[in-house]
């Protein structure tokens, strides 16, 4: 757990910074600005050890309201240099401070910077982000189990615009992947009136820890939806054996699997009262893909299985042709690196993996420079290891690829061919 102190005008934070230590920022904050009265704020991260994104969105909420109010806020980053450099690539610094902080030029695929989001278009961008980068790293995942993917964090971002009355919208981060154990998480913020204050519109005399308890349950609503998006959200990590959180008003609510025996999750549901409020909602989501069709199992409403649609129709496929187009310039910011290989080439197998086998995938190279070695080996060469000779013949077809990088394909595929030949 984190230590938290005010002095003046300064809120310190060290040790590592947790789900645990929410209200207790909060309460120290609320502390600061509303009773002591103080229009400018100095959050001390410098003797930090660690931090999470579920309670450094809450941060990063805190700072786009008080900023709003006229209230300045300004940060000390971490002396930890690891721990320095994750609040600049999650962009958690820029948030808290955009005057002195750059915006996170971060352009890995570990994870997303953490994005503000303010309209129904932002949102959309924000989520096909998401979408982007977890075809560019996860493995092995089904297509209708993204879907199920995509289809809680659109939800939970809608929930934010419809529902929350937030005025400056909400944050998304896809907080981590774990390729290993296949997981991942996600993070959604907003500074609204919260789930039980909005709920306890049409369900009167309930506690604030009741109506987060009803929250999660199928069909419960305010009126302005059809209950179905915390749900299932809620569904699609509990089934697949993640875990859920979430904060809102004076409550928090948490599942959390332990003790995996044969297939089964030990569930534990913790709901309880938060004696500093939470003033808007905080959900932390982690999903398990390791399991085929687990997710796209778990969003049944009313006993039928929803039909899921995803954004892979609209950004790649073209049933008239029956291929998959893929403009490499929209895909890549670089084409002269390994990391950025890496990242179009595992899209490419996961678009494949998705399409029956008749499909081909169409790499445009339209406005392509000269691409490195490096890069044609990561894509192209890995690509037919990875897929096979007759599969890469009869389904990757380049159209708009100069004499050069055509030289540089030809010759990473040719080497390739000939190193598992001789193997």
């Amino acid at each position: 757990m984190s230590n938290i102190i005010e002095d003046g005008n300064v809120i310190k934070l060290s040790g590592k910074f947790g789900m645990l230590d929410i209200h207790s920022f909060l309460g120290t904050a609320y502390y600061v600005v509303e009773k002591k009265g103080y229009q400018d704020i100095i959050l001390d991260f410098s003797e930090l050890t660690a931090a999470f994104p579920g309670p450094m969105i809450t941060v990063c909420s805190r700072a786009l309201l008080y900023r709003e109010r006229q209230i300045d806020v300004d940060i000390v980053l971490p002396k930890q240099d690891a721990l320095r450099r994750l609040f600049i690539n999650t962009n958690w610094a820029n948030l808290i401070n955009p005057e002195t902080q750059l915006e996170s030029r971060f352009r890995g695929f570990t994870h997303v910077p953490a994005i503000h989001f303010r309209d129904a278009k932002e949102q959309g961008q924000a989520v096909e982000k998401i979408l982007n980068a977890i075809l560019s790293s996860v493995t092995e995942i089904k297509r209708k189990d993204l879907a199920a993917v995509e289809w809680a964090i659109n939800e939970i971002t809608d929930n934010v615009l419809v529902h929350s009355s937030s005025s400056y919208g909400g944050l998304l981060q896809l907080s981590s992947f774990n390729t290993r154990q296949k997981r991942i998480e996600y993070t959604v913020c907003d500074a609204g009136c919260g789930i039980p204050r909005s709920l306890g519109q049409v369900l009167t005399n309930k506690t604030d820890v009741e109506l987060l308890d009803l929250a999660i349950m199928e069909g419960v609503t305010n009126g302005k939806g059809m209950g179905n998006g915390l749900f299932g959200s809620y569904e699609t990590s509990y089934r697949s054996g993640g875990y859920f959180n979430v904060h809102s008003g004076n409550a928090s609510l948490a599942y959390v699997h332990s003790n995996k025996v044969k297939s089964k999750f030990k569930t534990e549901k913790i709901v309880k009262n938060e004696k500093v409020p939470y003033n808007g909602t905080l959900v932390v989501s982690c999903l398990d893909y390791s399991v085929p069709h687990l997710l796209e199992s778990a969003l049944v409403f009313k006993g039928k299985k929803e039909v899921v649609p995803d954004s892979i129709e609209v950004l790649y496929e073209d049933f008239d042709e029956d291929q998959i187009n893929f403009l490499l310039t929209k895909e890549s910011e670089t084409f002269g690196t390994r990391i950025a290989g890496a990242a179009v080439r595992n899209k490419v197998i996961n678009l494949l993996s998705f399409h029956p086998s008749h499909f081909p995938i169409i790499i445009n190279f339209k406005n392509v420079p000269v691409i490195s070695s490096s890069f044609a080996d990561e894509v192209f060469g890995k690509l037919i290891e990875s897929i096979g000779e007759e599969q890469y013949t009869s389904r990757v077809k380049l159209i708009g690829c100069d004499s050069l990088n055509s030289m540089l394909i030809e010759r990473a595929v040719s080497q390739r061919i000939e190193i598992h030949n001789v193997a």
